[in-house]
């Protein structure tokens, strides 16, 4: 369906047409009101205030506690709590599997269906013995090398 360039004469014609709406009293027949419009001041009219309802329920919404009762917006304490106990509950169910694997590793050793791996290597206990004895007291050496230090002091 194409538009000839007669028809886009015609309406743009038609944009520029004067019009006048009146209104008139059914009771006396007197005229109220009267207005000189083309279709597009109607239509730039009819724009703006389309615009202006749009601008002013954006503001009422924005600028008032209306906002906290639309889906999604929140203040700022109740993100952090939200935020807060979603780490709570992921604790809990880190938690609760941890439990979980407990309970099911204690039932297998009631069963006896224990499957461990045997550690092979041979443990030289006197070599541990002395290491965790070097962590505990400090050796014969640096206790003379300590006392040869405090004397020198005094």
């Amino acid at each position: 369906m194409k538009t000839t360039p007669q028809k886009r004469r015609h309406i743009f014609g038609r944009l520029n047409t004067n019009y006048r709406l009146v209104f008139i009293d059914d009771e006396s027949l007197q005229e109220v009101a009267s207005f000189k419009l083309t279709m597009r001041k109607l239509y730039i009219l009819l724009s703006s205030l389309f615009v202006m309802v749009a601008v002013i329920s954006v503001c009422i919404l924005l600028l008032t506690p209306l906002k906290y009762y639309i889906p999604g917006y929140g203040n700022n304490n109740s993100r952090r709590q939200i935020i807060q106990l979603k780490q709570t509950v992921d604790s809990l169910a880190d938690l609760a599997a941890a439990q979980q694997k407990f309970e099911t590793n204690l039932r297998n050793v009631i069963n006896g269906d224990v499957t461990v791996k045997r550690d092979t290597n041979l443990l030289d206990l006197k070599k541990i013995d002395q290491e965790n004895m070097k962590n505990l007291v400090p050796m014969n050496e640096e206790l003379k090398k300590g006392a040869m230090q405090d004397m020198k002091k005094n």
